[in-house]
């Protein structure tokens, strides 16, 4: 079978925008700062703070105070953004600094370069998440 014109735009264009909008960017390198508090007590545990390097695809685990781990994957990375899928949903921390408990989520992303926080969307105990990258 002869090949015609659409044939040949395919390849042509393989070439001029190379998987185009597909992400992956990565790995990208994230700091993940975790902070268990309790309102029950003056005294507060020391924050945790890992790093980890990651592909598209992969997770890392988070232990919560009160709470089970909560599993973070790194859904897509490209030039703008890194976006997060957590495992249960978190409460978003809102530009004031404040947590949006009423409606919790489970997809997070932050800019190249930033961070972005979360937590556990309760009123009594439970943790804080800062993801960054570096």
């Amino acid at each position: 079978m002869p090949l015609g014109p659409r044939h040949l735009l395919a390849p042509l264009m393989l070439v001029l925008f190379p998987l185009a909008g597909c992400g992956d960017d990565g790995p990208v390198r994230l700091e993940v700062t975790v902070q268990g508090w309790s309102g029950w007590s003056r005294e507060q545990p020391a924050p945790v703070v890992t790093t980890h390097e990651l592909d598209e695809g992969e997770t890392f685990t988070v232990d919560l105070v009160g709470y089970d781990d909560v599993v973070v994957t790194v859904v897509q990375v490209d030039g703008d953004q890194v976006a997060l899928e957590t495992s249960r949903p978190m409460a978003a921390e809102g530009e004031d600094g404040g947590f949006d408990v009423a409606d919790p989520c489970t997809a997070f992303s932050l800019e190249r370069g930033g961070s972005v926080g979360f937590g556990t969307p309760t009123l009594d105990a439970g943790s804080t998440i800062t993801v960054a990258e570096r």
